[in-house]
C-alpha cells in the first residue's frame, strides 16, 4: 500500500483494476484505493505478473503493508485472497504479526508531498531500536509521527517484534488524530469515521496548536462579479487572482511556520479552495501559480479541478501544499465565520454572504507569521483590488454611466495628453468637452516648453556646427544671432501650431471650453471664464468663480499638467516677483540675450537651457544639488555627458551645491551657495533660471468633492489611468511619473480606450525620451541596473560614436550607444543613447523595445550603410555571441 498523501496512514481497496495473472507492465495501474482525502490509482513500476494474495475490495490495508504480489513467471501466481478485511487497527497488527510471504511485493508509486507542504507531525519513522530488536514499518512510522523512542516500547508481536499496538499503548490518554490533546469520551453508540472525515479531525485538533487571531473587512463583490463575467472566467478564480496580487505587497501573507522557530517564505502564491464532493464532505483542491499565470489559464485549470475534486478524483499534489486558503459560504447566506487555520499556511480567508457594506471577508491568522497591521494591511490592499477590478482584469465594458449628461466626457486640460484623449474619444462618436485654461489647445508642451525650447535649440545648433566646418575645409564667417529675429520665428512656429491644434479639435466635433474648471461632485464642474486672456504665450490665472457655467459629465479625464516648482530658497520668490528669477513658464518673456546666467537645476530641463544660451554666447553657471546631474539618465551616460559639458568654453557645472539666496534686480541678480566642501560663494549675474523640476497644483479643482485620491500633489491613478472614482481618469504629469509630453499622449488614449471598454494599458518600462543637448542624451526602456531592481537577469552591450564612419565624417565622434537585454530570453528591454543624432536613432530603439524583438532579430536585420543605425546591429550580434559563448561555458 503506497503512502499517497502526506497524512495517509493506511488505505481502503476500492478496485482492482488487473486480475491474478495479468502481464503487468511499468505504469500499469493495478487498482484504486480510498486515502484520507480522495480515491486514487495505485501504480505499479515493475515489470511481472500480478499474483495473490489479494487484499480483497473493501479491506483495509496499511501504509507500507502488501496488497498484493508481483511473481516473475506466469507459474508462480497464486490466486487467493488475503485475510485482511478487519478493523483498521486489527488489521494492522495481523499483518504485522503474519510470517513474511515468499513473493516480492509489487514496487508501487510513492508520491512525494510538495515541497510548500509542512506536515503537522513528524513524517520519517523513528529509528530501529537498539539491541537488535525489531519493530514494523508501520509502528515506526506511528511511533515517529509521535515522536515516541522505540527503546522504551515493549514488544508483543512474534518474538518480541513492536508492533503499532504496542506504539498505541505508550499513549493511551492521547490516540492517533488526538495531537497530544485528551479525548472524552461522550454516551452513545458511535460509528468509524471516513477516511475524509478522520482526516478532517486530525487537522482540526492539529490547528489548535496555532495562535490564531481575527480580522474582518467589508468588500463589495458587485464589480468584481462584473468583470469576471465580461471576461467569461469564474469569480472564485478572480477572487484567487486578487489575493495573490496583494500578496505582492505583504508577501509575509503566503509565508508559513515551521517547526521549530523556523518560517518558510515562499514567492510561488498556490491557493486552496473548498469545493463540497459528490457524496458529501469537502475537498480543497489547489490552484497553482496564482502570483504568475493569467486569469484565462487559471480558469482553465480551475474549472478540471472543480469537476474531479467533486468526484474525488485528484491527485495528491492537487489538493497538498497550497500557501493560503479561501473558504467561500456567501451562498449559504452565512453572515459571518471563521476558518480554521492548519498548519503550513499563515492565513485562510473565509467570505461570507453580501451585506449593505458588502461582503464579510475574514482572515484566520498565524500570529507566529504575521501581526495585525499585516493582515489589515492586506485586507485594504484585496479590498482596493476587488473593488477596482479594472485596474488588473481591464475594463468590463464601457465606463460611462447611463444618464442624461450634457457630456458624455469631460477632458480638464488641453495638453497632448488631452487632445489625444478627446480625441480618440470623439472619433468613436462620444459627446466630448474639452476645457483648456487658454484661447489655443497645446498646453505647456506648445507654449512654454518642448516646442519652443526645441526652437532656441535649432538655433545654437546652427550656431554649434559652423563651429564644425574647418573640418571639411570650409572657412565660415563668425556667426550672429539676432534675437529678435528668432522671436520672431519662434512665436510663429508655436500660434501656427496652435491655430492648426484647434481647427482639428474642432473639425472632429470637440467642444472646445476656455476656462478653469472645478469638481463640484463626481459627475458636475463648474468652468470658471472669469480669468480668460487672449495671450496663449503667458499662463492663465484662474477666475474668482463668479463667471462661467455647470456641466454634467459621465466620465471625466483630468489632464492639467505641471507647473514649475520653486524651492522655498531666500529670496526666490521676490525674485519670481521682480523678473530676475526666471522659470520654465516665464524664460520666453525675456526682451533680450543676456550675458550672464546661473541656472539652478540639473535635470533636462536646466541642461539644455544651460548649453542653449552658453552657444548663444551667454557665460552659464549650473548648480545642482545632486552628485550628479539627469538623475534619471542611465548612469555611464550621464557622467559622459557631463564631462563634454565641462568643455563647453562658457559654461560651468557646479554639483553638489546648496543654494543659500537669491537677491537682487534683473541684470544685477546675486546667487549665493555653498560648495560641497561647505565653502561659501557669490556669483552676480543678469538672471537666475530655477529649473527645479515640476510639480501638480490641484487644489483649486475641487478633488475632494469628487472623491479623487491624490498622494500629496499627485492625483494617484492605475496603469489604465483610472483614478479612486471609477468613471474619473487622470493622465500627463498631474499623476506624476515621467513628465514628458509623449507620456501624457500615450496615457490620453490609454484613458480613451479604456473609457470606451477597450484594454490598454501605460507601460513605462517601454517608454522613452531625449535630452536635447549636444550630444543628444536619450533612452527607451531600462537600464540595467533598472531591470535588475525588476528581477531580470540582464546584460548589456555598449559602443562609442568614434568607431563609426558617420560619425568621423561629421566629426560628430563624442558618445555612445547601449544595449540592454534580457539574458534568458534575448529580448531587447533598453537602449540608451549619446549621441548628435539621437533623436532620430531612437526612433528605431522604441520599437526594439516595444515589440520585443530579440538579440537575433536586430542582428539578423538589414540596416543600410553608412549609416549610424548599422551600430544596432552590430551591438546585437555581438551580444548574442557573447551570450552563446556563455551558455557553452556552463555546459
Amino acid at each position: 500500500m503506497p503512502q499517497l498523501s502526506d497524512t495517509m496512514t493506511e488505505g481502503v481497496v476500492v478496485s482492482w483494476e488487473k486480475q491474478p495473472g495479468d502481464k503487468i507492465e511499468r505504469g500499469t495501474v493495478v487498482a484504486q484505493v480510498e486515502t484520507d482525502k480522495a480515491i486514487m490509482d495505485v501504480e505499479v513500476f515493475k515489470e511481472g505478473y500480478l499474483s495473490g494474495p489479494i487484499a480483497p475490495v473493501d479491506s483495509v490495508v496499511p501504509v507500507g503493508e502488501p496488497m498484493a504480489y508481483l511473481v516473475a513467471e506466469p507459474g508462480q501466481v497464486v490466486k487467493e485472497e488475503a485475510q485482511v478485511s478487519l478493523p483498521a487497527k486489527e488489521a494492522a497488527e495481523a499483518a504485522e504479526a503474519a510470517p513474511a510471504p515468499t513473493p516480492e511485493p509489487a514496487a508501487v508509486s510513492r508520491p512525494q508531498p510538495s515541497a510548500a507542504a509542512v506536515p503537522a507531525t513528524g513524517g520519517k519513522p523513528a529509528p530501529r531500536p537498539s539491541g537488535g530488536r525489531a519493530a514494523t514499518p508501520y509502528a515506526r512510522k506511528l511511533a515517529g509521527s509521535r515522536g515516541i523512542d522505540l527503546d522504551t516500547v515493549v514488544g508483543t508481536g512474534p518474538g518480541g517484534v513492536i508492533v503499532a499496538a504496542d506504539v498505541e499503548r505508550v499513549q493511551p490518554q492521547a490516540a492517533a488524530g488526538s495531537g497530544g490533546f485528551p479525548q472524552v469520551d461522550v454516551p452513545g453508540e458511535g460509528r468509524p469515521m471516513t477516511k475524509l472525515e478522520a482526516a478532517v479531525s486530525k487537522a482540526m485538533t492539529e490547528s489548535l496548536s496555532m495562535p490564531v487571531f481575527h480580522v474582518t473587512a467589508h468588500i463589495r463583490l458587485g464589480a468584481l462579479i462584473k468583470a469576471a463575467k465580461a471576461q467569461g472566467v469564474s469569480v472564485t478564480v478572480a477572487i484567487a487572482k486578487a489575493c495573490a496580487l496583494a500578496m505582492a505587497r505583504y508577501p509575509r501573507m503566503n509565508w508559513c511556520y515551521k517547526p521549530v522557530d523556523q518560517l518558510v517564505e515562499r514567492a510561488n502564491v498556490d491557493i486552496g479552495m473548498a469545493v463540497a464532493a459528490d457524496g458529501g464532505g469537502l475537498v480543497v483542491p489547489v490552484l497553482r501559480g496564482c502570483e504568475t499565470r493569467s486569469l484565462e489559464e487559471l480558469n482553465e485549470d480551475w474549472k478540471d479541478l472543480v469537476e474531479r475534486a467533486r468526484k474525488r478524483r485528484l491527485k495528491p499534489d492537487e489538493y497538498q501544499g497550497s500557501t493560503f486558503q479561501i473558504s467561500n459560504m456567501g451562498m449559504f447566506g452565512v453572515s459571518q465565520f471563521d476558518a480554521i487555520a492548519t498548519p503550513g499556511i499563515a492565513a485562510i480567508l473565509a467570505i461570507a454572504a453580501n451585506t449593505e457594506q458588502g461582503s464579510p471577508f475574514t482572515i484566520t491568522a498565524d500570529h507566529r507569521v504575521v501581526n495585525g497591521a499585516d493582515v489589515a494591511m492586506y485586507l485594504g490592499e484585496l479590498k482596493g483590488l476587488i473593488e477596482q477590478p479594472e485596474s488588473w482584469m481591464g475594463p468590463s465594458g464601457p465606463a460611462v454611466p447611463e444618464g442624461d449628461w450634457d457630456y458624455d466626457v469631460v477632458v480638464v486640460g488641453g495638453g497632448p495628453g488631452g487632445e489625444d484623449c478627446a480625441r480618440d474619444l470623439a472619433s468613436h462618436g462620444l459627446k466630448v468637452a474639452m476645457i483648456n485654461d487658454a484661447p489655443f489647445p497645446g498646453g505647456e508642451c506648445l507654449w512654454r516648453g518642448c516646442i519652443p525650447s526645441k526652437a532656441w535649440r535649432a538655433a545654437a545648433d546652427r550656431i554649434r556646427d559652423r563651429a564644425e566646418d574647418p573640418h571639411l575645409g570650409i572657412t565660415p564667417g563668425k556667426p550672429r544671432l539676432d534675437w529678435e529675429k528668432l522671436e520672431e520665428s519662434r512665436r510663429k512656429v508655436l500660434e501656427t501650431r496652435g491655430e492648426m491644434a484647434l481647427k482639428t479639435d474642432k473639425g472632429v466635433k470637440i467642444h472646445y471650453i476656455q476656462g478653469y474648471a472645478r469638481f463640484l461632485d463626481d459627475h458636475h464642474v463648474f468652468v470658471d471664464t472669469g480669468g480668460n486672456q487672449d495671450d496663449p504665450h503667458r499662463r492663465a490665472v484662474p477666475g474668482e468663480g463668479k463667471q462661467g457655467e455647470k456641466l454634467s459629465f459621465g466620465c471625466a479625464v483630468i489632464a492639467t499638467g505641471a507647473p514649475p516648482f520653486v524651492p522655498p530658497i531666500p529670496g526666490a520668490r521676490e525674485g519670481l516677483e521682480t523678473g530676475a528669477v526666471l522659470t520654465s513658464d516665464t524664460v520666453w518673456q525675456l526682451p533680450a540675450l543676456p550675458k550672464k546666467l546661473v541656472v539652478i537645476g540639473g535635470g533636462a530641463i536646466g541642461v539644455e537651457m544651460a548649453q542653449i544660451f552658453q552657444d548663444f554666447g551667454a557665460r552659464v553657471t549650473l548648480l545642482e544639488a545632486q552628485e550628479r546631474i539627469l538623475a534619471e539618465v542611465e548612469p555611464e551616460i550621464a557622467k559622459q555627458l557631463a564631462a563634454i559639458l565641462d568643455e563647453d568654453p562658457r559654461l560651468t557645472v557646479h554639483t553638489s551645491a546648496a543654494v543659500q539666496s537669491i537677491n537682487g534686480e534683473p541684470g544685477a541678480v546675486t546667487v549665493k551657495y555653498k560648495d560641497a566642501e561647505g565653502k561659501a560663494h557669490s556669483l552676480k549675474v543678469d538672471h537666475i533660471i530655477m529649473a527645479t523640476g515640476k510639480r501638480p497644483v490641484t487644489d483649486g479643482l475641487g478633488l475632494d468633492k469628487a472623491g479623487v485620491a491624490t498622494d500629496g500633489p499627485v492625483i494617484k491613478a492605475d496603469n489604465r489611468c483610472r483614478t479612486s472614482v471609477p468613471h474619473i481618469f487622470a493622465i500627463g504629469d498631474v499623476i506624476g511619473g515621467l513628465m514628458l509630453a509623449h507620456t501624457a499622449a500615450q496615457q490620453g488614449r490609454v484613458a480613451a480606450a479604456t473609457i470606451l471598454g477597450e484594454d490598454m494599458v501605460y507601460d513605462e518600462t517601454k517608454d522613452c525620451g531625449v535630452i536635447f543637448t549636444r550630444p543628444e542624451a536619450a533612452f527607451v526602456g531600462l537600464s540595467v541596473e533598472q531591470a535588475k531592481a525588476r528581477g531580470i537577469d540582464a546584460v548589456e552591450a555598449k559602443v562609442p560614436m568614434s568607431i563609426d564612419a558617420k560619425a568621423m565624417i561629421n566629426n560628430e565622434v563624442h558618445g555612445m550607444i547601449k544595449l540592454v537585454a534580457d539574458k534568458a530570453s534575448h529580448r531587447i528591454i533598453g537602449v540608451h543613447f549619446l549621441a548628435d543624432h539621437a533623436d532620430t536613432l531612437i526612433g528605431e530603439a522604441v520599437m526594439m523595445v516595444s515589440g520585443g524583438l530579440t538579440l537575433e532579430q536586430v542582428g539578423n536585420a538589414i540596416h543600410p550603410h553608412p549609416t549610424q543605425t548599422e551600430l544596432f546591429g552590430e551591438l546585437a550580434r555581438r551580444l548574442a555571441s557573447r551570450l552563446r559563448r556563455t551558455a557553452r561555458m556552463k555546459k
